[in-house]
């Protein structure tokens, strides 16, 4: 179509009326053609101007979406010229689950929707009828991380038999039975999913929990940390526990890609509808591919992980009746976003 363009520009001093009219209908047809293969497709399709207006939808948008096009879109807040993936639960006219990706393409974005309801479903079975792949892939990782406090344990056993009243070694070994109890709760809960404990609190809680429990590892590796958060942030139906599992995964993950130092931005902040927290690092990125699977079981970079960090952060923050996006690119850092129902809003729903 390009070459097209150019070879009627550089004859079109040369070109009568009717040859004018012929190349205007070829155009004219390959407008329709485009026109009927975005209809045609299954997959939601909505392109958004500089100003993230819809300018063009096909109907498996808006079947998709339950709703117009422009509605829904906004509603949803996705971001302008840059790659993005979640994935939004919609209750009407059935409930489904969908992934939502961006793509930037010169100055719009254009925005793909995909009904992966039986993907995941088909997920959530392998991962019940795959427990044993599971634990062979990560029996290896279990026993190195059992092995380390397993040693100290038994170094000052033997200290508190020549010396009974070793207090020190007591601790010792308390804080590292506590540690076993921490990788065992981990392992199993990549096996079996509990359902979460909501009860009234804010957002920001289990988030400094986090923060404190990580300070040291943060420090280590220099990266600066900055937390942007609100006077007053209205509470949320939320389990602690687990909410805090949500975000030491992926400040862990932001760790581990500024290997050289760097800055984690952290901003909490609501509206009408959710209260939010981003986490926005400085580090190595991603491509558009990397994104596309980076709630999936299996799906890792790193040379030692397993992949199942951010699919169980996934499937918590469902759980919460919430949402969790990730942008990014290649050298320019990834951007987590996690919203989560104002509790006015989600006992409303619930009513």
């Amino acid at each position: 179509m390009k070459d097209f363009f150019k070879g009627v520009r550089k004859h079109i001093d040369r070109l009568d009326a009717a040859h004018l009219r012929e190349q205007y209908k070829l155009v004219a047809d390959e407008f329709a053609r485009t026109d009927m293969l975005i209809h045609a497709l299954k997959e939601g399709i909505v392109r958004l101007d500089a100003n993230g207006e819809p300018v063009q939808s096909n109907p498996a948008a808006e079947q998709l979406l339950g709703s117009d096009p422009v509605d829904a879109i906004r509603t949803l807040g996705l971001p302008l010229g840059k790659s993005s993936r979640r994935e939004v639960v919609v209750t009407y006219p059935e409930e489904r689950t969908l992934e939502i990706q961006t793509t930037p393409l010169g100055e719009e974005t254009i925005v793909y929707v995909r009904d992966i309801t039986a993907e995941k479903a088909r997920t959530e079975e392998e991962l019940r009828t795959g427990a044993t792949k599971a634990v062979c892939d990560l029996a290896a990782g279990v026993a190195h991380e059992i092995g380390n406090p397993l040693n100290a344990i038994a170094l000052n056993l033997q200290l508190l038999q020549r010396d009974p009243s070793d207090t020190e070694a007591i601790d010792v070994c308390m804080s590292q039975v506590k540690r076993l109890d921490g990788i065992i709760r981990g392992f199993l809960s990549a096996l079996r999913p509990t359902r979460p404990d909501l009860m009234p609190g804010s957002l920001a809680d289990p988030l400094k929990s986090c923060l404190a429990a990580l300070r040291q590892q943060l420090e280590e590796r220099r990266i600066r940390v900055t937390l942007d958060t609100p006077s007053a942030l209205p509470p949320v139906a939320l389990d602690k526990g687990q909410m805090e599992q949500v975000f030491f995964n992926i400040v862990k993950n932001a760790l581990e890609a500024m290997s050289d130092g760097g800055e984690l931005a952290i901003e909490l902040k609501a509206d009408d509808r959710d209260v939010s927290v981003s986490f926005r690092d400085t580090g190595s990125g991603m491509d558009d591919e990397q994104l596309a699977h980076l709630f999936e079981p299996y799906r890792t970079t790193k040379e030692k992980g397993t992949g199942l960090g951010l699919m169980i952060s996934a499937r918590i923050v469902r759980d919460h009746g919430g949402t969790i996006a990730a942008e990014s690119k290649p050298g320019q850092g990834t951007t987590f976003t996690i919203r989560l129902p104002r509790l006015e809003r989600r006992i409303r729903e619930l009513k």
